[in-house]
């Protein structure tokens, strides 16, 4: 199933009797909350989160009937692999007993939920939803919505900003909208920068471009892990995010002769900052912008998904590698 199939679902209030939903765990989130205010107050959920799953448990819980029609939802978070055997059983469950559900939000690797989406079968009244990480106009589409949810009036180059500040980062990015909705005003981009404060704020921009200068990152990018808890994958999607937008930037000129920070990311920087960006963006070929992204990419994802690696070892042996790059 696609999310828009899922949307037409919820917009219509109707429930699958079992689903799966896994990938970009903001999104597996977003779609449960979603679906969890469909089940009104009267009726029965039962929610495991991790280790707390029980299988016997959960078999038990959705074999129950119900004698005034009240709807048993199972809900379950998980981050590893559900036995094929067990999951079999729990969709055979709902699809036999009328009034149950069962709802599976899986953060785990990818490769196991793809095996896992194989018990939840559409002729069993099941389905499976793989969600992608947003790209930059569905981004700004759902924190757009989320604005007007609150009464918040912001315009799409304040979003932006709040997008680069955390790193595209939704989650973050819809906490910083409540905080920002009590301002009681129309949110600016200055407002952003005056207000939220993020892994990408000006001391993280200093240090990618050091990166990018091949100068000696050693004891800023210690300095940036400690601020930022070592989240390894959110400084790669920093970087990932700054070169993008650098590459914007060549583009642009390349085509125009000049630069227009208006016309290339949809606000204005101050001009110091538009003056390094576009002198920055010039100096690396169209091949280097390449390597460089491909790398991110692929650092990004064994920082995701490999268990067996030492996290800040390996993001500085990327860097360095990027910087071979230039």
């Amino acid at each position: 199933m696609y999310k828009r199939e899922l949307d037409n679902l919820l917009n219509d209030n109707k429930l699958l009797k079992s689903l799966l939903l896994y990938g970009e765990e903001f999104y597996t989130s977003f779609y449960i909350k979603k679906i969890l205010p469909l089940i009104t107050a009267k009726d029965n959920i039962l929610s495991y989160y991790f280790d707390e799953y029980d299988f016997n448990g959960a078999k038990n819980f959705i074999s129950q009937p119900s004698l005034f029609g009240d709807i048993n939802l199972l809900y379950i978070k998980y981050d590893k692999k559900i036995p094929k055997k067990e999951l079999d059983v729990l969709v055979e469950l709902c699809y036999k007993n009328i009034n149950s559900y069962f709802y599976l939000e899986f953060v785990g690797e990818d490769k196991y939920a793809k095996d896992m989406s194989k018990s939840f079968a559409k002729k069993k009244s099941a389905d499976f939803v793989r969600f992608f990480k947003p790209n930059l106009g569905e981004s700004i589409a759902l924190l757009s919505q989320r604005s007007k949810e609150l009464g918040l009036e912001i315009d799409t180059g304040a979003i932006r900003e709040l997008l680069s500040i955390e790193n595209d980062d939704l989650s973050l990015c819809f906490n910083e909208l409540e905080k920002l909705s009590l301002l009681n005003k129309k949110i600016i981009s200055h407002d952003i920068r005056e207000h939220i404060y993020g892994v990408g704020e000006i001391v993280l921009d200093d240090f990618i471009v050091k990166l990018l200068k091949k100068e000696d990152i050693k004891k800023e990018l210690e300095t940036i892990l400690e601020a930022t808890s070592s989240d390894e994958v959110r400084i790669v999607n920093a970087i990932s995010n700054y070169i993008s937008m650098l590459l914007e930037f060549h583009l642009y000129i390349k085509a125009n002769g000049t630069f227009d920070t208006k016309e290339i990311l949809g606000y204005s920087l101050p001009p110091f900052l538009a003056k390094e960006r576009a002198s920055l963006s010039i100096k690396i070929t169209p091949y280097q912008y390449e390597l460089l992204l491909q790398e991110l990419l692929k650092s990004e994802f064994l920082l995701k998904n490999e268990k067996n690696i030492e996290k800040n070892s390996f993001l500085y042996a990327t860097l360095i590698k990027l910087q071979s790059f230039l």
